[in-house]
Parts: structure tokens; sequence; C-alpha cells
């Protein structure tokens, strides 16, 4: 998104609070009134919205999947042409919906900035959001008679240049609008950026600021989908009732399909009609079309998953583990399970044999 010719008019910021003791919500604080920024800070402003989403930064471009009357899509697309009183008033919709979306009470609290404006030739509207997380660090002023965050504080966690602990998103109508089209993608393209998440592996963003707060999805590339595969696989895997030894087989069966097979393309019914007895077939693939996994064949791209094929990797108790780059692991490592000595109250436990077809050529 090149965002060019930007201008932003309306900023209004409220805060959020991280869950309390017992993960109960805690009401926002509600701003009334419009933050101004002066000159100089609109442009640092207008920097930070550049460098978050704009040509040259990590954002991606996301899908609206939620469309329902009470999910944020939705209030976007009313708040865009609200006069300010309305924009003022429902910016806060806004705030309360990031809320509700933080369930654990490791996520902290911090301010949520609702902005609008124009960007583009000829100029578009958009709505910006940005949850700017509060650091320890950092001293809130509250204003003593309307409770509400200081213009001081806000310029010094939004706009400081050091300031990292932030998510932002924007929503930017299309240059061309079909308004018999209700499908919200059709009028707003959606960039979602988070700067405490790296992309590797295609993450891009904490889920539940995509998903739960945003209502939005990565588009279904082949890349993202072969990885959705995978990890939907060996979730599966882990969690079946067998023997070490059998999980262990089909891990490395699912590295094969998807690192050594010849086929282009993969299959949950394929993979399953494989690997699978016939009873355990069925459960898989319903279970991975539960997780979204399309029923039909869909391209192999493993782009995102290279570093994971490469190398298997087996977690014990005790912060015990075995890495080894997964064809050695195939042909060198055989894992079962043990009846172990019965614990102090008696109870029988399981240990793990681990044979490894190799001698020992070094320790540290």
């Amino acid at each position: 998104m090149e965002l060019s010719n930007l201008t932003i008019g309306r900023i209004i910021i409220h805060q959020i609070f991280r869950r309390g003791e017992d993960a109960e919500k805690i009401e926002p604080i509600r701003s009334r009134d419009f933050t101004r920024f002066d000159l100089t800070a609109m442009e640092a402003f207008k920097g930070r919205v550049r460098d978050a989403l704009g040509s040259g930064s990590k954002a991606v471009q996301m899908e609206i999947v939620n469309q329902g009357a009470n999910d944020l899509p939705v209030i976007i697309d009313r708040l865009v042409d609200m006069n300010d009183a309305d924009f003022a008033f429902t910016s806060y919709d806004v705030a309360t919906k990031l809320n509700d979306a933080q369930h654990r009470k490791a996520i902290p609290g911090g301010i949520v900035v609702v902005f609008s404006g124009r960007q583009g030739h000829p100029l578009k509207s958009f709505i910006g959001i940005i949850k700017a997380e509060i650091h320890s660090a950092y001293e809130k002023e509250v204003n003593q008679r309307t409770n509400e965050i200081s213009l001081k504080f806000v310029e010094e966690v939004l706009l400081t240049p050091g300031t990292k602990l932030y998510k932002t998103a924007g929503f930017f109508e299309r240059a061309t609008i079909e308004a018999s089209n209700e499908d919200l993608n059709a009028r707003w393209v959606v960039m979602v950026s988070d700067n405490q998440i790296s992309q590797a592996d295609g993450k891009a963003a904490a889920q539940y600021f995509y998903s739960g707060f945003l209502g939005c999805g990565y588009p279904q590339t082949s890349a993202r989908t072969t990885r959705q595969f995978y990890e939907e696989a060996s979730e599966f895997i882990s969690n079946l009732q067998v023997s070490a030894s059998d999980k262990n087989d089909f891990l490395n069966a699912l590295t094969t399909y998807l690192k050594v097979s010849n086929s282009s393309t993969v299959s949950c019914v394929d993979f399953a009609s494989q690997y699978f007895d016939v009873d355990t077939q069925d459960v898989f693939c319903d279970y991975m079309y539960e997780a979204g996994i399309p029923e039909i064949a869909f391209t192999k791209d493993t782009a995102q998953i290279e570093s994971k094929l490469k190398f298997r990797k087996v977690n014990f108790g005790g912060n015990v583990k075995i890495t080894a780059p997964s064809e050695a692991f195939k042909n060198l490592v055989t894992i079962e399970t043990i009846d172990g000595d019965p614990d102090e109250a008696g109870n029988p436990t399981e240990w793990t044999k681990v044979i490894i077809k190799e001698k020992v050529v070094g320790q540290e």
C-alpha cells in the first residue's frame, strides 16, 4: 500500500486494560473528544502509520471473514461515513471489541487509537486502528476531571520512535466499488501489522488481534494451506491413542509426504489412505475438514515450512530433546514406549526407549 497523498482527519483514543486476576473484563475508558496533534506531532503520527502499513512495511493484506451486524468490519463500514459526533461515540465500540478479544490475562492493556483519513489518487477514505501497549516504564497521566488520558502521555507512547509495542490495522477503500456487491472485501482492502511478531513461517500478527478482534483471516495461498495441513496433521497425530513408536512413524510419513513425494498436490484423502488404517482415515479427514483444510486436493507449496521439514524434533519430560535432520531421524532413530518404575504412590509409569543407530561422536 503506497499511502501517497496521506491525510489524517479525526483521531480519538480510548484505553483498555489487562484482564483482572480472575480473567474478568475491566471496562475501557472512553474518550469523548478528538485528539488534536500539532503539525510536528501529526507528521510523526503519519510517519508511524506509513511505517506500519505503507510500502516497504511488513504489513500483510488480509481478507474480511466475519461480516455479521456486530462484527468489527461492519462497524468500520458504518464508521467511515459518520459525522464527527457519531464517529466519536461509535469509535468506543472498537475499543470494546478489542477488550472482548483479549481473553488471556497475559495480554497487556494499552491505548486504542481510532482514526480516519484519505489517501491515494484519487483520494479514497480509510479507517485506521492502532493498539499501543503500555510499557511499565510509562506513567500514564489521566485528567482528573474527564478521566481521559493526557495528550502528553499519548505522544510519548504513540510517537516515540523507539516504541515498538503496537499493532496496526487499516481498512482502505478500493479504487472502484461495486455497489451491488455486499461482500465487504469488495469495498475494503485490509492491511495488518504487528511489531511483536516476525513473519517467519508466514505469521504476521497475533491471532487474537487479526481474527478475534478484526474478524479477518489470511488469504488462502497454496503455501499457507500447505502449512495449515502440516500443522493440523501434526496435531492430529500427536493426539492419537497409539504408541510413541507409531506416532514417530506417522510424523516421519508426514514429512516424507510433503518433502519427498513427487506429487505436486496435497490431499487429506490421499495422505490418510497411504498411512492410516480404514477407521482412522475417516476420522482424520473429518478432523482436517473441520480445521478448514480443503476437501479437494490443492497445490503443494512448502515455502513456509521448509525449516520444519528439514529437521525432526522430539521433546520429552525433564527438558530432554532430540533433534536431527528428517531423513536421519527416519532411518537412524527408533522410539517406543516401555513400562517404567512405579512412582512414589505405586502407580505405573511410562518411559520412552530411544535407539539411535549410530555411536556417540561427541558430547558437550
